[in-house]
């Protein structure tokens, strides 16, 4: 026996027109950045573990909505980040190719962005920032989100630039950008301007 009960339906003859949309203020470059945090305090993060392969771990963000998951291993210790990006593009052609095996042999870990190549920003610097500094700071990293972490060096939440296009409904796109000449040589590559 379930402790919840059946709610009562309606049929939807007859109906064909939504309500008046009402938001306090609607959302801005100049609203608060807060605004599109996912608060880990408050959600509980979208993790996958590291050797999960790159087939299943599409699969499970394709069905659960999500475009990007937190990267752990066995004893739950954050070790990357992970998006759809990595899971179906060039790049895991690119790494099948370079360790000469099958895509299907690949794993989450084989194509993340590991811990030490991501950005971090402490929490309260966010609640004096606005939507329009997130995304200039993420334009000047190359990166699709940004970490948050508070005064622990814990992992708070993240705020993302999908997030943030949702929000805002504007197109949001971040290029990535090269530190040294061999990101420059794997960021042309992966886009395939490298011809043999």
């Amino acid at each position: 026996m379930s402790e919840f009960r059946l709610l009562n339906t309606t049929k939807l003859k007859g109906i064909y027109q939504f309500c008046e949309h009402y938001e306090g203020n609607p959302l801005s470059i100049f609203s608060p950045a807060d605004q599109v945090v996912t608060d880990f305090s408050r959600r509980q993060p979208q993790m996958i573990l590291k050797d999960v392969d790159i087939d299943h771990a599409l699969f499970m963000m394709v069905n659960g909505h999500v475009r990007c998951k937190l990267v752990i291993d066995h004893d739950d210790t954050f070790v990357g980040v992970v998006n759809s990006k990595d899971l179906t593009g060039r790049k895991v052609l690119t790494t099948a190719q370079k360790r000469s095996v099958s895509r299907s042999d690949l794993t989450v870990e084989d194509v993340m962005t590991k811990k030490s190549e991501l950005h971090a920003m402490f929490y309260d610097c966010v609640k004096d920032a606005r939507i329009g500094d997130i995304l200039e700071t993420l334009k000047e990293l190359g990166h699709q989100h940004v970490l948050l972490m508070d005064n622990n060096q814990v992992l708070r939440g993240m705020i993302s630039a999908s997030d943030i296009a949702r929000a805002l409904h504007i197109p949001v796109n971040i290029f990535q950008k090269a530190h040294s000449f061999k990101e420059i040589f794997e960021i042309i590559y992966e886009h395939g301007e490298v011809t043999a």
